[in-house]
């Protein structure tokens, strides 16, 4: 579909007023109307729509299209007019409108012997009173014409006529009044030019009515992109359109066929960010036509805006243009005039993505000669770092020192500001131009280190390199702490432990600081792996028979020990007093202020004993105090690490909406990375778990498709999450067997790796799957058989869930009792998810004792805090066992309590009026992920659109107080 194909947007009042002249003609009464407006505003367009109007309502319709061929052939407008006509009648017809006075006018279509160009014929045609006879004999021709019936003459771009036939058109357009005739052209009141008076004086006639076309407003362009991509294209892609277009139809058609060629990988429709960097063909060559007449220094002017941007300084615009100060002026003129810059100051482009047209159509050669140019100009004027680094990424590589310099300053504030991918754009320009040989491990290191940032794998390659490069222990130990860091991330587990042991032997005796941090990685990364984990201990052995002094070093072995005792199986709160003790600096004093990331897992695993022995709050505590000291310093992969532990421990609270906004926070910004923290795991399982609680089975299972890992790490305990998750997934899917395998499977690897104990509360979990799927005797067997760990390890969620299991699997008599215990162990317990589970089973228990009041009761304060957990599932739950008594309750998901966290927010900035894309850039989330938060919160609050948000959260708000 090409942009005459599309039906006319916003013209309503337009058609009216041709319908109304198209009638008026038929009674007899003539009618001038005339289409203004600039290039591509639907003139045309329009005119068509006239002549099938006409046509319909029984009309004789004539047309010709002028262009600038035609203005040197006398009456060659007039003569396209008429001659189809002419061709077509019969003598008899030619005939009758010849006769009388409109004799004379036969001479202009006379292509016998004698040959109308001829200088003398047309001489003769054109001299005096001659002329006077040849236009009143075309006037009557044009009344006999229309006595049969009424007669539409439509002129297409009328200002390239020649004069004659403009004089014709003026002497014809003064005699309408009584005949039924109407003369319909379309014009430009920018155009200029020799013969532009003839226009002028039609359009200035009293009769004439004008059609002044606007551009289309947003809610048009959305219109025109709905016709060729439908409802699914968006606001946001509609509003791109109409700011790159103006709202001129045939700009805006273009754009939109552009855009219907692009086929985006997830099938939905184009990014909006797209849009500005389009320029469709017949664009550029329409803008390529305007180009051509134009003075030279105009040409060069307006290259240099286009590759400048938008609304660049004439001051900034001339130097790079290369052209006297005292010719911008005179080159503006031409540009306005041109139609291809607004008659405003600033100097701007008529529409942007004429802009796009010009920077497009510039050889590549040119085009990089102009950004080097503007590089120079800038860098002189001392304009912002990062609008110089912006054209040297265009310019060619020129050995250039000061541009290195320039690039790696752009790059420091790049990510200073958490621009990591910009960064990485402007060092590896440095790189390429290149740097001096004294500079190269630097520019590497800073490339390598902003590509970690930006979670890309080639950190790993140039990393790699500076360490290669490097004649410096202490340097190459420092790189390669980043270095070995992305190997982990990139599930080379193996290959950064070699490195780091190298690189420990090097540094030995050189720098304590830099030697501390390397064991710590070393000790870090070795344990990931079942093959490594002999490094690991003799690592930290010799690092405790050396005494170390190093607080980094010293906690590194207090963890040891804690995770050694819990591998001994001693109790929780023995552990819990080892670890509150090597935590009480943590929070006096803050986080040892390591540089490497390797700390990160060290943190998460302290967070995963504090989860292990109950003490939820302060492994959440511990993470965002981390969190904050990562995000501060820019660290990546870190921040993800904590996200991620800390989304497993806010699940485990009960915090559901808390959880799910950290797990996706993860997910979404390190969708399509090639590095990603291996604490990952956490915020997979978490998401899943929540999805899983709120009975959002489809969803949780589609985040397992989605976010998958290696074989190794499937082999790892650090994968138990998952497992875990996708258990109790299955459990809700029904599928009981391949739940309770995922669970224990879970649960023997972290046996496998000494977690005996705190694998218990999962072991219950598929205990109590087999009993509700009818296994009650294997349930019974499994719970007995690990009591005696579970009175041995003492944790009160742990003890708890024992407690649970056998009064699901015991006899009706005693379960009550059972239940009661699970229920009053977890009431002041911060694990609220597993108190409203223990509630809701009570409830049940004591209904099926027929205790009807305090069933009810319990089942009632259930509800309620599965409710504020937001777990919809065990909600549903309450509900079915109350409606068995004959309690009417509702249950639901509305209102903005309802909301997750990350909901709230995206429909708190929705309903300020930020667009989704820029929703997206602030939260550093896909514009994909506000779509569907939005839906949800639609969903939630009862409503149907962004514009109803403003008054549901207010109601909400006001409701809560």
């Amino acid at each position: 579909m090409r942009s005459a194909d599309v039906p006319l947007i916003e013209r309503e009042h337009e058609l009216a007023v041709i319908d109304s002249a198209i009638t008026r003609c038929r009674r007899g009464a003539g009618q001038l109307l005339l289409i203004e407006g600039a290039p591509g505003m639907g003139k045309t367009a329009l005119l068509a729509a006239l002549r099938r109007r006409a046509e319909a309502e029984g009309c004789h319709v004539l047309q010709a299209r002028s262009d600038e061929s035609e203005g040197v052939f006398p009456y060659g407008v007039v003569r396209q007019l008429f001659e189809g006509w002419l061709a077509a009648a019969s003598p008899d017809e030619q005939r009758r409108v010849f006769r009388g006075p409109a004799g004379p006018a036969r001479r202009l279509f006379d292509y016998g012997s004698l040959d109308p160009l001829h200088a003398g014929r047309e001489a003769a045609l054109h001299s005096g009173d001659r002329q006077h006879v040849l236009l009143n004999g075309l006037y009557w021709m044009c009344v006999h014409l229309a006595e049969r019936k009424p007669l539409a003459l439509l002129l297409d771009d009328v200002w390239w006529g020649d004069a004659p036939s403009l004089r014709f058109l003026h002497y014809l357009a003064t005699r309408l009044d009584s005949r039924p005739i109407l003369l319909g052209a379309t014009t430009d009141p920018a155009q200029k030019g020799p013969r532009i008076g003839g226009v002028h004086a039609i359009v200035s006639l009293p009769a004439a009515e004008l059609l002044r076309l606007a551009p289309l407003s947003a809610a048009g362009a959305g219109a025109c992109l709905g016709t060729r991509l439908g409802e699914a294209a968006g606001s946001a892609l509609a509003d791109a359109c109409h700011r790159a277009t103006g709202g001129n139809p045939f700009l805006l058609r273009e754009l939109i066929d552009e855009l219907a060629a692009v086929d985006p990988p997830d099938g939905g429709p184009p990014p909006a960010a797209l849009v500005p960097g389009l320029a469709p063909p017949r664009v550029v060559h329409g803008v390529l036509r305007r180009l051509r007449p134009l003075p030279a220094p105009a040409v060069a002017l307006v290259e240099a805006m286009a590759v400048l941007g938008t609304e660049p300084g004439l001051t900034y615009a001339g130097a790079v243009a290369g052209i006297d100060q005292g010719a911008v002026a005179g080159a503006l003129g031409s540009l306005v005039d041109g139609g291809l810059l607004q008659p405003d100051l600033p100097p701007r482009f008529l529409y942007p993505v004429v802009r796009t047209a010009i920077y497009h159509s510039l050889p590549a050669t040119r085009r990089n000669a102009v950004h080097a140019r503007a590089a120079r100009v800038l860098a002189e004027a001392a304009a912002p770092v990062d609008d110089v680094a912006r054209h040297l990424l265009h310019a060619d590589v020129a050995g250039d020192r000061e541009a290195v310099r320039l690039l790696r300053r752009a790059a420091r504030k790049a990510i200073a500001d958490d621009r990591p991918t910009a960064a990485v754009a402007y060092l590896t320009r440095a790189a390429q131009e290149p740097p001096a040989p004294e500079d190269e491990v630097a520019v590497l290191t800073e490339l390598g280190r902003a590509e970690l940032r930006a979670r890309q794998a080639a950190a790993l390659d140039h990393l790699g390199q500076a360490v290669e490069l490097s004649e410096d222990p202490v340097e190459r130990g420092t790189v390669g702490l980043g270095l070995a860091e992305g190997l982990v991330a990139a599930d080379r587990v193996g290959e950064a432990v070699s490195l780091l042991q190298r690189l420990r032997e090097e540094v030995d005796g050189l720098d304590g600081d830099l030697g501390s941090r390397l064991d710590i990685a070393l000790v870090v990364a070795a344990s990931q792996a079942t093959h490594l984990r002999g490094i690991a201990a003799q690592r930290l052995g010799e690092l405790a028979r050396a005494g170390a002094g190093d607080p980094g070093a010293a906690r590194l072995i207090a963890l040891d020990e804690q995770a050694a005792a819990l591998r001994r199986g001693e109790p929780a709160h023995r552990i819990r007093e080892l670890t509150e003790r090597a935590l009480a600096d943590v929070f006096a004093d803050g986080l040892a202020p390591y540089d490497h990331e390797a700390s990160a897992q060290l943190w998460c695993r302290v967070a995963a004993l504090l989860i292990s022995c109950d003490l939820l709050g302060e492994a959440e505590r511990l993470l965002t105090h981390a969190l904050a000291d990562a995000e501060e310093t820019g660290a990546s992969i870190a921040a993800d690490s904590y996200r991620s532990v800390r989304a497993w421990a806010r699940y485990q609270r009960g915090r559901l909406a808390e959880a799910e906004a950290d797990a996706r926070h993860v997910l979404d910004r390190g969708d399509g990375a090639a590095l990603r923290s291996p604490m990952a795991v956490f915020a997979v399982g978490a998401l899943t778990r929540v999805l899983t609680a709120r009975h959002e089975l489809d969803a949780a299972a589609a985040v397992l498709r989605t976010h998958d890992f290696s074989a190794s790490m499937r082999r790892s305990a650090v994968y138990v999450p998952v497992l875990f998750a996708r258990g109790h997934l299955h459990a809700a899917l029904g599928d009981t067997d391949t739940a309770v395998e995922d669970i224990l499977h879970g649960c023997r690897l972290m046996e496998d790796w000494g977690l005996r104990d705190p694998a218990l509360l999962y072991t219950l979990d598929a205990a109590v799957m087999l009993d509700r799927a009818g296994r009650g005797e294997a349930a019974r067997a499994m719970t007995e058989r690990v009591l005696p760990r579970v009175r041995a390890f003492a944790s009160p969620r742990v003890v708890a869930a024992a407690l649970r299991a056998r009064g699901l699997t015991a006899a009706p008599g005693s379960a009550v009792r059972y239940l009661e215990e699970a229920a009053e162990m977890l009431a002041g317990s911060e694990a609220r998810l597993d108190y409203a589970t223990a509630l809701v089973d009570l409830g049940a228990g004591l209904r099926r004792a027929e205790r009807w009041a305090r069933a009810r009761r319990t089942l009632n304060n259930g509800l309620a805090v599965a409710q504020r957990c937001g777990a919809w599932g065990l909600a549903k739950t309450a509900r079915s066992e109350l409606s068995a008594m004959g309690v009417r309750v509702r249950v639901t998901e509305e209102g903005a309590g309802a909301l997750t966290s990350q909901e709230r927010r995206v429909a708190a900035l929705a309903a300020e009026g930020i667009r989704n894309r820029d929703i997206a850039q602030t939260l550093f989330v896909t514009v994909k992920t506000v779509e569907w938060h939005l839906n949800r919160a639609y969903r939630k609050l009862g409503i149907t659109s962004r514009h109803q948000l403003p008054k549901a959260l207010a109601r909400q708000r006001a409701t809560a107080v």
